[in-house]
């Protein structure tokens, strides 16, 4: 019983295989298509399973982190489970520079066992490091090898990554997404690439990298309508190793202003599990639905937090990317729009931040003063028509907008708009 074999057994049950599902119509032989046409019966329609890659499992209620173009071309996603159970995935969010994804499980009948993570800075030079995934659709393998390299470069076409972890450990197709664990069983890093011209050379994101994308995508605020007071756009700071984790700036007469809480204190504990690093909160908040409350240890004492909906300003930012305003007959004459045009018009368009950055074709052809022209079924959205339609939505969800662009001077329509 060595110390790898302690480190594998406790990491194999939060290690999962990603892949896809696609239906296939079985012809027999030759006449069957005419027996087929003839007596009015449907050829053999089977589903085909095609392996993808692999994932870790963050939540005990299902949330899944693996690598972005491991499901980017996936039209549904199937994830398979230590224990051989199949569920079906959503995608929550992803962010293409450094090639992460967030998904969430359907289904979910027990809890699940979650990562554990090691600390962002426990790496060292040559230690054991062991990646674990479903290499060519073999099913959970395992391979050891030793931290080779911190920080190098690796590109695949356009798109260049930085700060990677490299390792001999053996990583094949199918392994991406999967763990690279420590001898303590604990993740160090996301399996990415190998390098084609090259053995014993592979690629992981690092622990930094993947706490920052979690940091941005665990919030209530895009799995609900409910916040607690951070913009979605933060980006959680562990801060200086003290303890505790420090509150960002919060948003004016949010649930945690609400509460005595300010930019700076340090949360403690959520619920009585401690608080030492960003991902904690996020694993520990991510869920909460309006209404719900929160008992947090601070560096200033207890306090309790009750989430809220968030306002239509907020819910229209969160989940669209932009900020808009009411057409009046004032802004009508400013664009050059028929007086008693109603809808809503594009005052901002909100960059993409790290963590969550999707690079979508749309930002591309829209620009302030633009107008929402049709929303889901909604024709003209004002604020409160396009908030009274999010407000039942979550993020990876997607939606038919139309939008009037002003750099083509013509309608754009984006099909499968996907919310934040």
């Amino acid at each position: 019983m060595t110390p790898t074999v302690q480190a594998v057994r406790k990491a194999l049950p939060w290690v999962v295989s990603i892949g896809t599902t696609q239906q296939i119509i079985q012809v027999n032989d030759p006449f069957s298509l005419f027996f087929t046409d003839f007596f009015c019966q449907p050829n053999r329609v089977l589903t085909q399973y095609s392996p993808l890659g692999s994932g870790v499992i963050l939540d005990a209620s299902g949330l899944v982190v693996t690598n972005y173009h491991v499901v980017r071309r996936a039209s549904s996603i199937q994830v398979q489970l230590w224990d051989g159970t199949s569920l079906v995935a959503r995608m929550v969010g992803y962010d293409i520079p450094n090639d992460l994804c967030l998904l969430q499980l359907e289904g979910v009948e027990k809890p699940l066992a979650p990562a554990e993570f090691a600390a962002v800075q426990d790496l060292y030079l040559g230690e054991t490091v062991i990646a674990i995934g479903n290499p060519f659709g073999l099913g959970q393998s395992v391979s050891t090898g030793v931290l080779s390299a911190l920080n190098r470069s690796f590109r695949e076409g356009d798109v260049a990554f930085e700060e990677l972890l490299q390792t001999d450990a053996a990583i094949n197709p199918g392994n991406s997404g999967g763990p690279l664990v420590n001898l303590d069983g604990q993740v160090v890093g996301i399996n990415q690439a190998i390098r084609a011209d090259a053995q014993g050379i592979g690629f992981a994101i690092p622990l930094s990298h993947i706490e920052g994308f979690l940091s941005y995508w665990l919030k209530p605020s895009h799995f609900s309508d409910a916040y607690l007071g951070m913009d979605p756009a933060a980006i959680l700071d562990d801060g200086d190793g003290q303890e505790g984790l420090p509150l960002p700036e919060l948003l004016p007469g949010s649930p945690l202003q609400k509460a005595g809480l300010a930019q700076g204190d340090r949360i403690l504990a959520v619920n009585g599990k401690p608080v030492r690093r960003a991902l904690d909160w996020g694993r520990e908040t991510w869920s909460v639905r309006a209404g719900e409350s929160l008992t947090l240890e601070t560096s200033r004492g207890s306090r309790t937090v009750v989430a809220e909906p968030m306002p239509d300003e907020l819910l229209v930012r969160t989940r669209l990317g932009l900020e808009v305003t009411d057409l009046t007959d004032a802004l009508d004459s400013a664009l050059g729009l028929p007086q008693g045009e109603r809808g809503a018009v594009i005052t901002r368009i909100l960059p993409d931040v790290p963590g969550g950055a999707q690079a979508a074709q749309w930002r591309q052809l829209l620009r302030r003063g633009d107008i929402v022209l049709k929303f889901a079924d909604q024709e003209s959205p004002a604020m409160a028509d396009l908030a009274r339609l999010l407000r039942d939505t979550s993020a990876g969800q997607q939606q038919y907008v139309v939008f009037y662009s002003s750099a083509v001077k013509m309608p754009v329509e984006v099909a499968r708009f996907v919310l934040h």
